[in-house]
C-alpha cells in the first residue's frame, strides 16, 4: 500500500452494537493499530433469513447461520479488548488511549 494509514483507531462499542457493527469491530480487533473498547455488543448469534408471509406480509426472521471471530470463537463470545462498565467509561478510555 502506498501510503498507510498510521494513526491509531479506536472502534467503540456497546449493547446497541449489532449485525455488521459487531463483525466490523470484530475484524479491527485483529489489526495492531487499532483498539476496540466499550461494553458487552448486542451478542447476535449469527445471520438471519427473512421472508414475509402471504396475504398478511408479516416477516418471520429465523437464524440460519453461525458465525465466528477471525480466530475461531463464536461471534457471540467476544469481549473488548479495553472493556469497560458504561458508554461513558468507554468514551473517557477512548480519549486516554489517543494521548
Amino acid at each position: 500500500m502506498k501510503n498507510p494509514y498510521e494513526k491509531p483507531v479506536i472502534i467503540l462499542v456497546g449493547r446497541w452494537t449489532g449485525s455488521i457493527g459487531e463483525a466490523i469491530a470484530q475484524g479491527f480487533s485483529e489489526i495492531e493499530s487499532a483498539k476496540v473498547v466499550g461494553t458487552p455488543m448486542a451478542k447476535l448469534l449469527g445471520s438471519i433469513n427473512c421472508s414475509s408471509l402471504p396475504g398478511t406480509k408479516i416477516n418471520l426472521c429465523f437464524p440460519t447461520e453461525k458465525l465466528y471471530h477471525v480466530n475461531g470463537t463464536p461471534r457471540e463470545n467476544f469481549i473488548p479488548e479495553y472493556k469497560t462498565n458504561t458508554s461513558k467509561e468507554a468514551y473517557f478510555k477512548a480519549l486516554e488511549l489517543l494521548k
